[in-house]
């Protein structure tokens, strides 16, 4: 049975004894979403967020808004030198409080792209939330992104940085849950034990979704 709380503080521990790297600071988060907005350079979703074509600016506002709004997540890196990042959001988190979302680049996003930027998040969001809740309740360890530095092997990443989550999940009774929106992207998480559970389209769109547990 789940854990009614979360010991943060618990899991960071347990992520340095498996050799990871917490990102502790303005600097080295900055750092991460470099990578981030690199990695996510060909991915379906955000090209459809870009209007068709991918922009830097928007995918690292989009992420940034993210990160920085979600109260007690965890992200970490492979090591100082961050070649590749992972951030998870706890169970029992709700929804991203709006006021620090605009603060941490909502506005910019908004200014850039417009409403229909708006309009898109929250198809998305709308679409990836009822997949999430009818496959775990949103009870589980939620991987907000998966990172890595071009040229390196996504596969073996995938399973340094999430098998010390997965495995911490499996014997706390917590499920491990997220969404690709490719094949590749599903190769890269069954290496990390990761399974399909449900997959679809997200509507209006030409974007597969897969939503993947362990």
């Amino acid at each position: 049975m789940a854990r009614i709380s979360v010991n943060i503080d618990e899991v960071k521990v347990m992520l340095r004894r498996e050799g990871m790297y917490i990102i502790k600071n303005r600097d080295e988060m900055e750092e991460a979403l470099d990578v981030m907005t690199e990695f996510y350079r060909d991915d379906d979703l955000f090209i459809w967020f870009c209007g068709g074509e991918y922009d830097e600016t928007t995918t690292r506002n989009i992420m940034r808004a993210g990160l920085y709004s979600m109260p007690n997540f965890i992200i970490y890196a492979d090591s100082p030198e961050v070649n590749a990042v992972a951030a998870w959001i706890p169970p029992g988190n709700k929804n991203l409080p709006v006021i620090p979302y605009l603060k941490n680049g909502g506005i910019e996003l908004y200014k850039q792209n417009g409403l229909g930027i708006a309009y898109k998040l929250l198809t998305y969001q709308g679409y990836a939330s009822r997949m999430h809740k009818s496959i775990t309740g949103k009870g589980d360890w939620y991987l907000f992104s998966y990172a890595v530095k071009p040229g390196l092997d996504y596969n073996e990443f995938s399973q340094k940085l999430l098998r010390p989550m997965t495995k911490y999940g499996w014997e706390t009774g917590e499920s491990c849950y997220s969404e690709v929106t490719s094949e590749l992207g599903v190769n890269f998480m069954r290496a990390a034990g990761f399974q399909v559970r449900d997959q679809g389209r997200i509507p209006r769109s030409n974007v597969n979704y897969f939503g993947v547990m362990v």
